[in-house]
C-alpha cells in the first residue's frame, strides 16, 4: 500500500507539472489546467454527492455538479475578459481583473448566483416538507467545499512574474502531498500515539510530525530547483520553511476534515478510482485546505 501510494503519488506530481510546462505556451488561457480541474473537481463532486447522500443533508447532484464546474470557469472568466479587453482597448472593470485578491469576487460572485439558485430549484421541486432545508445545505456546503476552496489553488495559475504561477502550483502540490505521503509513511512505519481517533484512527502523532519535516524538505526541493535550475525568483530558506510548516499543516488538517466527512457518512475512502489513495477527493482533500493557506503566504512573504 505505502509503496503504491508513493508511486502513483510521484506519478500525479510528475503529470501535473508536465502539464503546467505545456501550458505556458498557451498563457493565459491554460486549456490544460482548465481540462485538468474540470475533470477532477467533477469527479471529486460525484464522490462527495455519493458520501452525502448517505446523511440526512443528501444534496441535490445536478446542483452540486452544475455549481462546482460554474466556479470552476468563474476562475477563468476574469482573464479572458482582461485578454479580450486589451485586444479591444477597452476597460470593461473597474479594478484591475488581475489583481490576486479582486479576482476572486468572479468565483464568489459566482457562489452567490449558485446559493440563489439552489433555493429557487428546490422551491420549483418542492413537494412536502422536512428535507427540502438539508437538501440545500448539503449542496451549498459541497459547492463551498470543492468549488470555493479550490478557487484559491486554480487562481495561483495566474500570478505574475517570471514562472511565477507554475512555481505557485509546484510548490503547493509539493508541499501538500509531500506532507501527506510523509504523515503516512512515518505513521505507519514509527506511529505510536493517535492524533485524532473520533475522526481518523489510523493517523497518529509521530506520523503528523514527520509529514511537517517531509512538508519543509518539500519546499526547500523546489527552492533549489527555481534557484538553481529556473533562475527565478523565489523563496528565501526562511520563507520556504515558513511556507513549508504552514501549508503543511493546513494540508494535514485538510486531510482530517475530509476523514471526518467519511467517517460521518460510514465509509472509509471516497471511492476506489485512485490506487493507493482511495478516491479523487482522497487525493485533493489536502488541497482543498492547503490551497488559501499557500495562496496568502504568497502574497505576504512569496517572491
Amino acid at each position: 500500500m505505502l509503496g503504491t501510494r508513493l508511486v502513483f503519488g510521484l506519478m500525479m506530481v510528475a503529470g501535473l507539472v508536465l502539464a503546467l510546462v505545456v501550458d505556458e505556451q498557451f498563457a493565459p488561457f491554460y486549456p490544460c489546467w482548465f481540462v485538468l480541474a474540470t475533470v477532477a473537481l467533477g469527479l471529486a463532486a460525484r464522490e462527495l454527492i455519493g458520501l452525502l447522500s448517505e446523511t440526512a443533508a443528501a444534496p441535490s447532484g445536478n446542483s452540486v455538479v452544475g455549481g462546482v464546474l460554474a466556479l470552476v470557469i468563474a476562475n477563468w472568466a476574469p482573464h479572458l475578459v482582461a485578454v479580450q479587453n486589451h485586444s479591444l482597448n477597452l476597460s470593461a472593470l473597474d479594478y484591475d481583473p488581475a489583481g490576486p485578491l479582486n479576482v476572486l469576487a468572479w468565483p464568489f460572485l459566482t457562489f452567490t448566483a449558485v446559493i440563489m439558485l439552489g433555493f429557487l430549484v428546490q422551491g420549483l421541486q418542492f413537494e412536502r416538507p422536512g428535507r427540502t432545508m438539508a437538501k440545500i445545505a448539503g449542496s451549498i456546503l459541497a459547492v463551498a467545499y470543492l468549488g470555493l476552496l479550490s478557487s484559491f489553488t486554480l487562481q495561483m495559475r495566474w500570478f505574475s512574474g517570471h514562472h511565477q504561477g507554475l512555481l505557485a502550483l509546484v510548490f503547493l502540490f509539493s508541499v501538500a502531498k509531500g506532507a501527506d505521503t510523509g504523515a503516512y509513511a512515518v505513521g505507519r512505519l514509527f506511529g505510536r500515539r493517535k492524533l485524532w481517533p473520533s475522526l481518523s484512527p489510523g493517523k497518529t502523532i509521530e506520523g503528523a510530525l514527520g509529514g511537517l519535516a517531509a512538508g519543509v524538505l518539500a519546499a526547500l526541493i523546489v527552492v533549489a530547483i527555481a534557484h538553481y535550475g529556473l533562475a527565478a525568483p523565489t523563496f528565501t530558506v526562511a520563507g520556504a520553511v515558513v511556507y513549508g510548516v504552514f501549508v503543511s499543516i493546513a494540508a494535514q488538517i485538510g486531510d482530517l476534515m475530509e476523514s471526518m466527512i467519511k467517517r460521518d457518512c460510514l465509509r472509509k475512502d471516497a471511492s476506489s478510482s485512485v490506487p493507493g489513495f482511495g478516491g479523487v477527493l482522497d487525493v485533493l482533500d489536502s488541497i482543498l485546505f492547503a490551497g488559501p493557506v499557500a495562496y496568502l503566504i504568497w502574497m505576504g512573504i512569496g517572491p
